[in-house]
């Protein structure tokens, strides 16, 4: 017996089942979460997740920043007699098998060349990045987790 786990997004419930596990990086560290898991609110960074499904193989989602709560309190059927509830909440993440790494690699081209025009020329040391650097810098970013995630971090071009 797991604990349930909702994947929350402005858009929609992404994930909503029962998990043996759930692998994230926090504002904290890495981080585990298994079935009477300490209460806990905790940032989530830009990552991989996975989420360890009581029964079926793992998921693996992007996840772009959020946030994580673990309520735990009693009533569970497990060993510890806890009940384990598990939020994550982002404004944006994907499951893997919804990113399309075409338009993920044609991204992170497209950021990395604009980037790279945005700074010709410029010294880098002790220069505050322009607000449409720092726009390229966060495409460059989202992309390159989306193929992280895909496991396409490899390019074909």
């Amino acid at each position: 017996m797991g604990f349930a786990l909702k994947v929350l997004t402005p858009d929609r419930v992404l994930v909503d089942a029962d998990a043996a596990a759930l692998v994230l990086r926090s504002s904290d560290g890495d981080m585990t979460v298994l079935d009477g898991h300490t209460s806990v609110v905790a940032g989530v960074v830009p990552g991989v997740v996975r989420i360890d499904p009581d029964e079926g193989e793992p998921l693996r989602l992007a996840v772009h920043g959020g946030f994580l709560q673990v309520d735990t309190g009693p009533g569970g059927e497990g060993p510890s007699g806890l009940a384990t509830e598990v939020a994550l909440m982002a404004g944006v993440a994907e499951l893997v098998s919804e990113i399309d790494v075409q338009r993920a690699r044609r991204a992170r081209d497209e950021a990395e060349a604009l980037l790279a025009d945005l700074r010709a020329g410029r010294p880098e040391e002790g220069r505050e990045p322009s607000a449409e650097e720092e726009g390229a810098a966060s495409a460059l970013a989202r992309a390159q987790l989306r193929l992280e995630a895909a496991g396409a971090t490899e390019p074909t071009r």
